[in-house]
C-alpha cells in the first residue's frame, strides 16, 4: 500500500495502572516524576499524524515508511519531529527517524542529530550524528530551588 499526503495513526492506549513515558518525550529536567494528566491534551487525543511526500505500508512485514520532508506531530504531548525518512516498525513498536533530525516540544526542548531511535517498549531514545558532528539538545530547566537560610 502507498499513501501520499498525510496519514493520522492511533497510538495505543496506556493503561492507568501502568503510565508510560510518551513518544518521544525529550527528557524531564525535574526531580519528580512527570504528571501524565498533565502532558495529555484537553481531548485525551492520543493521534500521531506524518506528513510526508511518500508513505509505504509493507503490512506483511508490519514496516510503516514515510520518505521526503517528513513531519511527524504528536498534538497530546506538544512535539513536532522532522527528518528525511521515518520508519515505524509496528511489531517491535520501534521508530527510526533518519536525515536531519529535530524534534521539538514546546517549552523550548528540542534535539538535532542524523539519526534517531526510539523503542517504545523499553522507552529508551538514541540519537546519532553525522560523521564527523555532534548531536545537540536543547533543554528548558526550571530554575533551582533557592533556600534562604535564615540564622
Amino acid at each position: 500500500m502507498v499513501l501520499t499526503g498525510s496519514t493520522t495513526w492511533m497510538a495505543k492506549a496506556q493503561t492507568p495502572s501502568q503510565p508510560r513515558v510518551p513518544l518521544l518525550l525529550l527528557a524531564q529536567t525535574t526531580n519528580t516524576e512527570p504528571d501524565l494528566q498533565d502532558l495529555r491534551s484537553p481531548q485525551g487525543d492520543s493521534r500521531i499524524n506524518i506528513r510526508s511526500d511518500r508513505q509505504e505500508m509493507d503490512e506483511e512485514k508490519g514496516i510503516l515508511t514515510a520518505s521526503g520532508q517528513v513531519q511527524i506531530t504528536y498534538p497530546a504531548y506538544n512535539l513536532t519531529a522532522t527528518a528525511a525518512q521515518a520508519q515505524y516498525f509496528t511489531r517491535e513498536r520501534r521508530l527510526i527517524l533518519s536525515g536531519g533530525v529535530e524534534v521539538i516540544q514546546t517549552g523550548g526542548n528540542r534535539i538535532h542529530g542524523e539519526r534517531l531511535i526510539y523503542a517504545a517498549d523499553s522507552q529508551t531514545l538514541t540519537v546519532e550524528p553525522k560523521p564527523g558532528e555532534q548531536v545537540h539538545s536543547t533543554y528548558n530547566l526550571s530554575p533551582p530551588t533557592q533556600q534562604v537560610l535564615t540564622p
